[in-house]
């Protein structure tokens, strides 16, 4: 009977050993109703989408280097300098092909999707806090014009990743944004610190806190030294904590950059709820939109705000706000500077009540994030059914028929790509 008990406790240990140390690169996401159905007449307008199963992204990032800068490695430690460079992806194997690439971005299939990996990252410029960019960090921000000028696009998309997230899954999940945009957005990944084990989340959340600086700068510096139309900001579950804290840092010290802000998404987001209504009500005003994805029955959420004994922003509960701040949120979800997205899945197909990646998981709710980041519409042009909770705060939420609100929209969205051309510089 010992035995077997030690039997257990050593697969026990190293079933728990294999989720905290295995981090498998991320899959391509199912296409977005978007892509879906007709979809083939979307990637024909972008043929960029299926001109090669590599693309390249911009990235940034305050973690510590090693190795040579043509092929560099980002540790778990922070960094007080910003690091500036391109990672090249490949979606699929290395034998992959042009038609299984067609298929994956536009079909649904009970296959498993292929995995996006990180072939290399280039470092291009190294700056530290404070300081005025020189002739390579000069080139970098070129490069990102230059990726402006040649776009429909003229706003650039800053992705900032959650906790426990290796720089290959972030790198990925940011991919996910730029191939589903047809490669037409300009999407730069902001990769901070995370300890890449989930047992080690409290250091996560206060390296999250102590990035939020290095990720305000870098905004700034986007701000000064780019002709970006806007700077869309794109959070998700813990990155939301840095990402909350640093925009209410730009409001408040720089609040000539801060109106550049666009559109700024929080999917799921791991933030004291508190605190991220504080953020709010500074940077809110300054922003095209902000939307809050939530589904209030986050699995991951719920933990995380037993660790933090405090309720999260996408799980939020609002006893723990003073009435004032009560006040303010409701009244900006009433107008237009709040938007609250309430996923439910339960009125949805497939999706898990529990889920915390519904952002990427779930082709509805990843259709909403590049309509919303690509066409700017508001939610009911967008598709989405209005909702008010017990609070009086007003919500949007996706109806039964979702899918064929989706389909209505197709055209006039294709219309939009067919007639746009490049930016002029």
């Amino acid at each position: 009977m010992r035995r077997i008990f030690l039997v257990l406790l050593l697969l026990g240990a190293g079933v728990t050993a294999f989720f905290v140390f295995h981090h498998p690169p991320m899959r391509l996401m199912p296409p977005p109703l978007l892509f879906q159905e007709g979809g083939d007449a979307v990637v024909d307008i972008v043929p960029a989408l299926v001109e090669d199963t590599r693309l390249e992204l911009l990235y940034a990032t305050n973690r510590l280097p090693v190795g040579q800068k043509e092929d560099r490695i980002y540790t778990v430690a922070p960094d007080r300098r910003l690091h500036f460079g391109r990672a090249t992806m490949r979606i699929g194997g290395e034998g992959s092909t042009l038609d299984e690439l067609r298929e994956w971005t536009t079909g649904v299939d009970a296959g498993d999707r292929p995995f996006i990996h990180l072939e290399r990252m280039r470092e291009q410029a190294t700056l530290s806090p404070g300081e005025a960019p020189g002739p390579e960090a000069a080139a970098w921000f070129a490069e990102l014009d230059a990726a402006l000028a040649a776009s429909r696009d003229r706003d650039v998309l800053v992705y900032v990743h959650g906790a426990n997230t290796t720089v290959e899954r972030a790198a990925g999940q940011a991919a996910q944004l730029l191939h589903f945009a047809g490669r037409e957005a300009v999407v730069v990944l902001y990769a901070w610190p995370t300890a890449e084990n989930f047992l080690r989340y409290p250091r996560d959340i206060r390296n999250a806190f102590g990035g939020a600086p290095h990720l305000a700068e870098f905004l700034a510096l986007i701000a000064g030294h780019t002709r970006a139309r806007e700077i869309d900001v794109f959070t998700y579950s813990a990155g939301a904590t840095i990402g909350s804290d640093a925009l209410a840092l730009l409001a408040r010290a720089r609040p000539q950059d801060a109106t550049r802000l666009g559109e700024v998404y929080h999917a799921a987001p791991d933030a004291d709820f508190r605190g991220f209504v504080d953020d709010l009500d500074a940077y809110s005003g300054a922003a095209r939109r902000v939307t809050t994805a939530v589904n209030l029955g986050d699995s991951a959420l719920r933990l995380a705000a037993a660790v933090n004994r405090a309720s999260r922003a996408g799980r939020p509960d609002l006893r723990e706000l003073d009435p004032d701040a009560a006040e303010w949120l409701l009244a900006a979800a009433e107008g237009e500077g709040l938007e609250i997205l309430q996923v439910q899945p339960e009125a949805m197909p497939d999706l898990a009540a529990s889920s915390h990646t519904f952002w990427y998981d779930d082709p509805w709710v990843s259709n909403d994030v590049l309509v919303t980041l690509l066409f700017h519409l508001t939610p009911d042009e967008r598709g989405l059914e209005p909702g008010a909770a017990p609070s009086g705060a007003r919500y949007w939420t996706f109806s039964a028929d979702y899918p064929s609100r989706v389909a209505v929209l197709r055209g006039p969205l294709r219309a939009r790509l067919s007639a746009a051309s490049p930016a002029e510089p």
